[in-house]
C-alpha cells in the first residue's frame, strides 16, 4: 500500500501531514474540528453537529460562525493550491454540512484499527507470528494521547475508546506471546503494566500463565493472593472465573495455557 499524500494523525497530537511536511492547522478548536471531521469521515456533518461534538452544550455565541471560519483556514492549509475556492476535494462543502474526503488509510485512527482486525484474523488462522507483528505495528501508530488537547464530546468519547481499544490489544499482545513461548521474558513486563492497571482481571491471568508455563507455581500462586486482595480491596469483589479456574489448576499443577480472546472489539 503507498503512503497517502495528505495524512490525519489522531493518535497523540492532531496534526495533518503532506508528504513528509507537517502542516500549520491553528488553534486547538480548529484542529479539533479537523479531527471530529477526520472521525467521520467521508459521511457529511451538519454545522449542528460538528458544533455538538466539539463544544458540546457549552457553546460560546456565533459559533456556528465560528465553525465556518474554522473550516475555512483548514482548507487553506489542506489544500493551498486549487483553482476555485468553492471547489475544495478534501474539505467539501457538502448539504448540510461538510465532509472530509480522505481515504481510510489516511488516517491512522483508520489504520490502528485495520491491523487489529488482520491481526485477530491472523491468529484465528494461528498464523501467530503474523498475528503478532500486525499487533505490534497497530500499537506502534500511537505518538501519544489520542486526540491530545481535543476536550470536546466526540473527542472524550473517542479517547475513552481507543484507549481500552489500545489495553485489549497490549493484552492479546502478550497472549500471542505466551502461545508462541515468550513466558520468561514476559512476566517482568506484566507486572510492569499491572502496577498501571492493576484492576485489569486479564493481566493477572496473563501474570499467572506466564509464571505457570515458567514453572514458577509458587510465584504464581502469589499472585493469585495479590490479585484477589488487590480486586476486594479496591472494588470489594472476588476474582472472576477464569481467574479462579487458573488458580485451581495450578493447586492441581495441571497445565495452565491462554484462552483464546477471539471476541475482540472491532468485528472481523
Amino acid at each position: 500500500m503507498s503512503e497517502p499524500e495528505l495524512s490525519v494523525s489522531l493518535l497523540g497530537p492532531v496534526r495533518a501531514r503532506r508528504g513528509p511536511a507537517a502542516l500549520y492547522l491553528g488553534t486547538p478548536r480548529q484542529r479539533e474540528v479537523l479531527a471530529v471531521l477526520a472521525l467521520r469521515s467521508g459521511m457529511v456533518m451538519s454545522v449542528a453537529q460538528i458544533v455538538d461534538a466539539v463544544w458540546g452544550p457549552r457553546r460560546p455565541p456565533s459559533v456556528e460562525n465560528m465553525v465556518h471560519t474554522y473550516i475555512g483556514r483548514l482548507r487553506r492549509a489542506l489544500e493551498p493550491v486549487r483553482e476555485k475556492p468553492s471547489r475544495a476535494t478534501v474539505l467539501c462543502s457538502t448539504r448540510p454540512g461538510y465532509t472530509l474526503a480522505l481515504p481510510a488509510e489516511a488516517i491512522d485512527v483508520n489504520l490502528f484499527e485495520q491491523g487489529i482486525r488482520r491481526a485477530r484474523a491472523a491468529r484465528a488462522a494461528a498464523r501467530l507470528p503474523e498475528a503478532l507483528g500486525h499487533f505490534q505495528a497497530a500499537v506502534a501508530r500511537w505518538s501519544g494521547p489520542p486526540l491530545h488537547e481535543a476536550t470536546g464530546p466526540l473527542a472524550e468519547a473517542e479517547r475513552t475508546r481507543l484507549v481500552e481499544l489500545r489495553q485489549d490489544v497490549l493484552e492479546e499482545i502478550a497472549g500471542v506471546r505466551l502461545l508462541l513461548g515468550d513466558d520468561e521474558n514476559l512476566v517482568s513486563e506484566l507486572r510492569w503494566m499491572l502496577v498501571e492497571q492493576p484492576m485489569r482481571e486479564r493481566l493477572w491471568e496473563l501474570l499467572l500463565v506466564a509464571l505457570g508455563q515458567s514453572s514458577r507455581r509458587a510465584e504464581a500462586l502469589t499472585a493469585f493472593q495479590d490479585a484477589r486482595m488487590t480486586l476486594a480491596d479496591r472494588l470489594g469483589v472476588e476474582p472472576g472465573h477464569q481467574l479462579q479456574d487458573l488458580h485451581r489448576r495450578l493447586l492441581r499443577s495441571e497445565p495452565v495455557g491462554v484462552r483464546p480472546w477471539w471476541n475482540g472489539r472491532i468485528p472481523a
